[in-house]
């Protein structure tokens, strides 16, 4: 036995099922209710291991490079100021760090001795050149004297430089091109 109006309700109900199967141009459209609120991010290839970001690392050597240029010119600034005698010979400075043995004029007449900055009297340096080993560690000795010194002030210091067992001494002078006055 069949019922006359269930033919058309089970059809129906078929037609009703294939089109819920295809979405609508409108179901297509995210409605924000319906979903949860997590929302799942595309995948993106993630960077090879290997590969490392240098701009950090251009950054550090550059502040490394400025606090070398200042550490240097500050370094140079201590040194103590003399007015050294002009010279248009001689081999330029190699910038190897040594001893540096400094002759400024005194006000009253005579000279002072300094060594790395501190003052040692005339008598004592052949024992601060020994204690310093300078001899031993082969350590470049630069004498710096202000151009207003006679030479006779310079030369004790030579003479104990020699006796101290030091085979070369370098003297100091500004560079210029067409020699001194």
């Amino acid at each position: 036995m069949r019922e006359v109006g269930s033919g058309k309700a089970k059809s129906e109900k078929r037609k009703a099922k294939s089109e819920s199967r295809v979405p609508s141009p409108e179901s297509r459209i995210p409605n924000p209710e319906s979903h949860s609120p997590v929302r799942q991010r595309p995948r993106q290839p993630h960077p090879p291991a290997g590969k490392i970001n240098v701009t950090p690392l251009i950054d550090v050597v550059m502040v490394l490079i400025i606090f070398y240029l200042i550490v240097g010119k500050l370094a140079s600034d201590r040194r103590t100021k003399v007015d050294l005698p002009p010279s248009s010979i001689g081999a330029a400075d190699d910038g190897v760090a040594g001893l540096t043995i400094t002759i400024q004029p005194r006000a009253g007449g005579g000279a002072v001795v300094l060594v790395d900055g501190a003052e040692v009297p005339l008598a004592g340096l052949e024992g601060v050149l020994r204690a310093r080993g300078v001899k031993e560690s082969g350590r470049l000795v630069q004498v710096r004297a202000d151009r207003g010194l006679e030479y006779s002030a310079v030369s004790p210091i030579i003479a104990v430089c020699r006796a101290a067992g030091l085979a070369s001494v370098k003297l100091v002078a500004d560079r210029t091109e067409g020699g001194g006055p």
